[in-house]
């Protein structure tokens, strides 16, 4: 039963374009044009700190950084799996202490997940090969760990008793993508259902399964909004976005008009050289035999900033010189589209007004920790 209906005409420069809201029952869907409120709008990152060059005595600070996390008083937390260790920055990028070491005790890490900061301080590290979430405080102390039943991977949300996480069950040969609220014991608290998963091809040589991802097959894609305890699902074939509360209720769906992008000889050249190291091997035949797409789908990512906008990583790819380029549509914590910004890197983790992301030199080979400062602006 349609409860209520509202109009509001969103003015940009050009043209005047509707933005359509109306309330069915319990959920608010919000139908945006197909242009942004304020598509002038664009955003600048401004380089501000790099993290794992040589510091002053000229001492490689990481070696083999692959996850980081910024916790709720702006210090830095770097995996480094040279030593299964974590290095701790504070917001200036000066080395504070190093947390853990290799091994399977408490306290300890096989391998690195997932780091996430904490709003009060202190770390939440996900161990992948231990199957096992680790708690440290914010002195850099452990303090409490707990064994997975099933396997957990990527965390959408925090509070200072619990997160948002991705589970993996296998059942039956099949794995099914949960999304489940935890506390720090492992009680589960809330579940938000069950995902889409990207299709794949396998087949099984004797105890061994060989698979290959179908590129551009649906799937359901996350982000979760930590100030207002939102998580976002798009079921990416389509430019549909739901909105969760922390109780795992949907209370709202967003979405705009858009044009797939085609799938191309090209992509399927660039999808089939893969393979083309190993002619004769079973993954190369499994890949000859998928059908690809005709279209890509709508949505690689989401991510939300530090202000509650979320940012769509759309298929949509252009040139700009040298430059490769790539769109990102911006809905603000209404739901309205706001803007389309072209990033030349994907937008990492943003935090009180900055966003990390990790950077490889490709001619040494090394990583490096950058933090940008955010500027928005009209063109």
């Amino acid at each position: 039963m349609l409860f209520s209906l509202l109009l509001i005409f969103a003015g940009c420069k050009k043209k005047s374009a509707v933005l359509k809201v109306e309330k069915i029952e319990s959920v608010t869907y919000i139908h945006n044009p197909a242009r942004p409120s304020s598509p002038e709008k664009t955003v600048l990152f401004e380089k501000e700190l790099t993290i794992g060059e040589q510091d002053e005595r000229a001492a490689i600070q990481i070696h083999k950084p692959s996850r980081y996390g910024i916790d709720g008083k702006g210090n830095i937390y770097i995996s480094d799996d040279s030593d299964m260790s974590i290095k701790v920055f504070d917001r200036n990028g000066r080395y504070l202490k190093t947390i853990g070491r290799k091994g399977s005790e408490p306290g300890e890490f096989e391998s690195f997940g997932f780091i996430v900061g904490l709003s009060g301080a202190g770390i939440l590290v996900m161990d992948g090969r231990a199957r096992r979430t680790s708690l440290f405080n914010p002195e850099g102390e452990y303090f409490s760990s707990y064994n997975w039943k099933d396997y957990l991977n990527t965390v959408y949300l925090t509070t200072d008793s619990s997160y948002t996480v991705n589970e993996n069950i296998f059942e039956e040969g099949e794995t099914q993508l949960w999304i489940k609220t935890f506390d720090f014991y492992g009680k589960e608290l809330v579940s938000f259902g069950k995902f889409t998963l990207p299709k794949s091809k396998s087949l099984h040589k004797g105890n061994v399964v060989i698979g290959v991802f179908i590129p551009y097959s649906p799937q359901s894609i996350f982000a979760g909004d930590e100030k207002q305890q939102w998580l976002y699902h798009c079921l990416n074939n389509d430019y549909l976005i739901e909105v969760y509360d922390q109780t795992g209720r949907l209370f709202r769906k967003i979405d705009r008009p858009y044009k797939p992008v085609p799938y191309t000889s090209e992509d399927e050249k660039k999808f089939l050289s893969r393979y083309e190291q190993r002619p004769d091997s079973p993954a190369t035949k499994l890949a000859k035999q998928i059908k690809l797409p005709k279209v890509k789908t709508v949505a690689e990512r989401l991510v939300v900033d530090d202000q509650g906008n979320l940012w769509v990583e759309t298929n949509e790819e252009k040139k700009e010189g040298e430059k490769a380029l790539r769109a990102y549509d911006v809905f603000n914590k209404k739901g309205f589209y706001e803007a389309r910004v072209w990033c030349e890197f994907r937008p990492g983790l943003f935090s009180d007004g900055k966003m990390y992301r990790f950077a490889d030199d490709q001619e040494t080979g090394q990583r490096t920790l950058n933090c940008y400062r955010v500027l928005w602006k009209e063109q």
